[in-house]
């Protein structure tokens, strides 16, 4: 239940940037969740949804962008996709190395910051 924790720090990093621009409301926001991370993107969208409540991120949209776990062979040197488990690669048995898969990282959040019509900002 680790989501909860992660939930309400990416809520805090979307309310002080929000409120560093002048935002009236967030509308969207953009997270990027690593295999490896084990954050349930589902369990992140309903935390948001009512630990928002009552603040200006209430009802904003979470959009989860989920990264695969990614090695680069140290033998051969071509990118596959690993496991958890298991860096070995496919192609030649050499060892990987991580590339991606760890993120966890809010990528942009869209905002208002009249009150009525749309605005951007991307983190």
């Amino acid at each position: 239940m680790h989501e909860l924790a992660v939930t309400q720090e990416i809520l805090s990093i979307v309310l002080a940037e929000a409120e560093s621009n002048g935002a009236k409301r967030i509308k969207k926001v953009r997270v990027r969740v690593g295999e490896m991370t084990a954050v349930v993107g589902d369990c992140v969208r309903f935390y948001f949804d009512i630990i928002s409540r009552g603040t200006i991120a209430e009802g904003a949209e979470v959009e989860i962008e989920n990264i695969p776990i990614e090695a680069r062979c140290s033998a051969c040197g071509r990118v596959y996709r690993a496991s958890e488990l298991d860096f070995l690669c496919s192609f030649c048995g050499g060892i990987g190395s991580l590339i991606s898969g760890r993120e966890l990282l809010v990528e942009g959040i869209e905002i208002d910051q009249s009150g009525e019509g749309s605005g951007n900002k991307d983190s």
